[in-house]
């Protein structure tokens, strides 16, 4: 038999359990799927490619688009994985290739309306690496990026394209051969 009391404290506990929930959410994660297990040598000089996929990518998703490319690039050189890593390289041994297939916004204006409810935005791509003295494509993999979610403190598209590059890049950093 249950007392008053013990209805009381389990009411409470169960409060305190969805209170919990909605300040922490969901933590912004990341992941990677390969199609084939391959090693990347080490080389000098990449170039990075970074393209929508996707049927429709109006402009704030092309906006989207060139900041990943632009972090991809920044985080690369700061891995420091290669000697020479942009956008506009020219005589590059490697080519990293990134079709954007599905990006899912939500912006701070949309947190701030629609809070939780706005949900979690997301970035999916398809990595290829192009080794151009073989002449062919030495590995594939898919990336994906989400954003915190359920709480009207979650992240944004920033925090799922920061995902997807800090899980491309570290991901990198394992295949590469000294």
């Amino acid at each position: 038999r249950y007392t008053d009391g013990d209805l009381s404290l389990k009411k409470s506990s169960n409060l305190l359990i969805i209170f919990l929930f909605l300040i922490a959410g969901c933590v912004a994660q990341s992941k990677v799927q390969t199609e084939g297990d391959f090693q990347i040598k080490k080389c000098g000089t990449v170039n990075v490619n970074v393209l929508s996929q996707m049927p429709v990518c109006e402009r704030e998703c092309q906006e989207e688009i060139e900041k990943l490319k632009n972090l991809l690039v920044e985080k690369l050189k700061q891995a420091d994985l290669f000697e020479h890593v942009g956008s506009d390289i020219e005589n590059y041994e490697l080519i990293i290739n990134v079709r954007i297939t599905e990006l899912l916004r939500v912006t701070s204006k949309d947190r701030f309306w629609l809070g939780a409810a706005a949900g979690r935005a997301k970035v999916t791509g398809t990595v290829e690496l192009f080794d151009t003295y073989q002449n062919k494509i030495i590995g594939t993999f898919l990336v994906e990026g989400q954003s915190s979610g359920g709480t009207i403190f979650a992240g944004g598209t920033q925090q799922a394209i920061e995902k997807f590059v800090e899980q491309l890049v570290n991901f990198m950093h394992e295949k590469i051969i000294i």
